[in-house]
């Protein structure tokens, strides 16, 4: 188990280990959920649907957020 948990800490938090990764920590868990999704009997197009939809928000809040470009559309206050 200490073996298991130090290789999933290299892998998928390698700072904590005093370590840095090529891939950014979205990264890291968008291949885990791909993988897990495949496991599940998800086909390659419909995990590229489900990682294009995070992909999509991530790269206009990104737009909106250098461009500090208020929401024109909020969400209801309960």
């Amino acid at each position: 188990m200490e073996q298991m948990w130090t290789r999933l800490k290299a892998v998928m938090h390698p700072d904590s280990i005093g370590r840095t990764s090529k891939r950014d920590p979205v990264t890291r868990e968008a291949i885990a959920l791909a993988a897990a999704l495949q496991r599940l009997g998800m086909d390659a197009e419909a995990i590229g649907e489900v990682l294009a939809v995070p992909a999509l928000f991530n790269s206009t809040n990104a737009l909106a957020d250098g461009y500090q470009i208020e929401p024109d559309v909020l969400p209801a206050l309960d």
